[in-house]
């Protein structure tokens, strides 16, 4: 619940949602709204269009709270503090049944709130949906080799499968972890692999509704280039500083106990942090990404750190009322730290918060666009005018999944032809403000920060 609340100051106050990555999921719910269930979008990667191999859930999610509840960007908004409060919950529910410990699960989802992590789970993005899954699809895979339970395995493989449908990261990083696990266990302890096989196979069969289709009219799209690359020395503060020292107790705890569920959380922590240090041998990965999922098991280490403190105190003699004080402050610091978080939004990228100005040139594309040429921007997310007017974009968001696109610096440097301008049904050009007019252009609209430049077949200078 504090985690809801929390959400709402950044929900009340911006009345648009945070993160500009909403822009392409509200596109393609329009999409689907306009087109029915469909695999190709022409509105992005403009002229050529491209295949969409972004996962379709949210976006259904998305477009049906948008028939209930009116406004799609309202709805966005709104899912805010929901998604929050369900990640956070279902973090420490899942800490809680591992450990069945309730001091460790509510530790656990205190925990988050030191983490960057909880700056992510209040953006309404398919991840965090995917987030509220994770942990139930790791815990049930557990509760399947544990109780030799084909059932559990049949219900965490549907989990994993509605995860590929939703995240397809996410996903990948459940199946690495739940599979390491699985063949620990098997060298370890002699566990069957059977409950991993039946695990993967309904994972497949669920994910292939979706990309199953999309494989064979298309092929899968993935730019394997992409990579965000977090230095060393980031990574105590992405996790949270507080978190690690309590996380370093529980793994105390951890190696003395080795249980089946402690070696899944370590394995969970270990994998994931190898992957994302994969950039720095050459593998291109979005390493603060996979960090978001490394966060669970960290999270739940901690809260046994918790656990295990309290069984020292008490080994010693000291004061219970000593012990939970200085756990409250830990608690308190960690409310604190979440409530910086979400009021330094206004110091946030462009990426992260919607400017005024931004949303000023896509509405003048809803106004004024003709719907079917081509705009081209520079250091500007060209997703906003999608999402809003319908209008063409040459790239769009999503990038991993584009195959091919317009030279966008050809014509913001202005060195398109009018040839070039004709035959890539370029129309319109963004700018930042004080850049040189490109040739065959004029302005149509500008503000502060940009301005919309249009094609004039009628030109003959360069002005």
């Amino acid at each position: 619940m504090l985690t809801f609340i929390i959400a709402l100051i950044p929900t009340l106050k911006y009345q648009w949602p945070v993160s500009g990555d909403i822009f392409f999921h509200v596109h393609m719910a329009k999409l689907y709204m306009i087109k029915g269930l469909t695999y190709w979008d022409p509105l992005t990667a403009a002229p050529y269009g491209r295949p969409i191999s972004y996962p379709p859930l949210f976006h259904f999610l998305l477009l049906a709270l948008s028939f209930l509840f009116g406004n799609i960007f309202e709805v966005a908004r709104f899912m805010q503090p929901v998604l929050g409060m369900l990640v956070v919950l279902s973090f420490s529910y899942v800490a809680f049944k591992l450990n069945n410990s309730l001091l460790v699960g509510i530790s656990a989802g205190f925990f988050i709130l030191f983490s960057t992590l909880f700056n992510l789970i209040l953006f309404p993005l398919p991840e965090n949906l995917a987030l509220i899954i994770f942990p139930l699809a790791f815990y049930v895979f557990y509760l399947s080799i544990e109780s030799k339970n084909y059932n559990y395995a049949i219900i965490a493989g549907i989990f994993a499968g509605i995860i590929f449908l939703t995240h397809s990261l996410s996903a990948i990083c459940l199946l690495i972890v739940t599979t390491t696990y699985a063949v620990i266990l098997n060298f370890r302890n002699k566990v069957s692999l059977k409950y991993l096989g039946i695990y993967l196979l309904l994972a497949l069969i669920v994910a292939l509704v979706w990309w199953g289709p999309l494989l064979i009219k298309y092929r899968i799209i993935f730019n394997l280039q992409t990579r965000i690359e977090l230095n060393l020395w980031s990574y105590p503060n992405f996790l949270g500083y507080i978190t690690l020292i309590f996380a370093g107790l529980g793994f105390i705890l951890i190696i003395k106990r080795k249980r089946n569920a402690d070696i899944l959380i370590l394995t969970a922590f270990i994998s994931l942090l190898g992957i994302s240090l994969l950039n720095y041998v050459g593998l291109p990965v979005l390493s603060n990404r996979i960090l978001t999922f490394a966060v669970l098991p960290l999270v739940i280490m901690a809260g046994i750190g918790v656990e295990f403190l309290r069984a020292k105190f008490m080994e010693r003699g000291i004061s219970r009322k000593l012990f939970y004080s200085l756990i409250c402050l830990v608690y308190l610091a960690s409310v604190l730290s979440a409530l910086v978080m979400v009021g330094e939004y206004d110091k946030s990228p462009s990426w992260l918060r919607v400017s005024n100005n931004q949303l000023d040139i896509a509405e003048w594309f809803k106004s004024n666009g003709d719907g079917k040429s081509v705009v081209v921007a520079y250091d500007y997310g060209d997703p906003i005018i999608v999402a809003i007017s319908g209008q063409p974009v040459a790239l769009g968001g999503y990038g991993e999944g584009i195959p091919k696109s317009l030279d966008i610096v050809k014509y913001t440097a202005g060195k398109a032809s009018r040839i070039d301008f004709i035959k890539d049904h370029v129309r319109y050009i963004i700018l930042p403000m004080g850049m040189k007019n490109p040739p065959y252009t004029y302005i149509a609209h500008k503000n502060a920060d940009y301005a919309i430049y249009m094609f004039n077949n009628q030109s003959f200078d360069n002005s």
